[in-house]
């Protein structure tokens, strides 16, 4: 029963040591078309039939995954927050953040 218990807690922790902290590719994607008024799931075929919109989505993209932007200003972006207020937040939380962290 103790091995049990044992073996219970350390596959916890290590669960608890993979949460994700930054948002993945397909969260990104979402973003950017989201921010550009875009329904995130439009496949990519149809955004390539307009190419400085589909340009700038992956643009977004990129720096979101790049940056690497966070969850809370990917919240403060899609509740409405002015872009330079989130941004300002994002970068004095990446100030604060331990550079292992990231």
């Amino acid at each position: 029963m103790r091995s049990s218990a044992g073996c219970l807690l350390l596959v916890l922790l290590a669960l608890s040591g993979c949460a994700r902290r930054l948002p993945g590719p397909d969260e990104c994607r979402a973003f950017a078309l989201e921010s550009l008024g875009i329904d995130s799931r439009t496949p990519a075929s149809l955004l390539e039939r307009n190419p400085p919109l589909a340009k700038r989505a992956e643009e977004r993209t990129q720096t979101c995954l790049t940056k690497p932007w966070d969850y809370q200003l990917l919240g403060c972006l899609r509740q409405g927050g002015s872009q330079e207020r989130c941004l300002m937040g994002f970068e004095q939380r990446r100030a604060l953040r331990p550079a292992n962290v990231e």
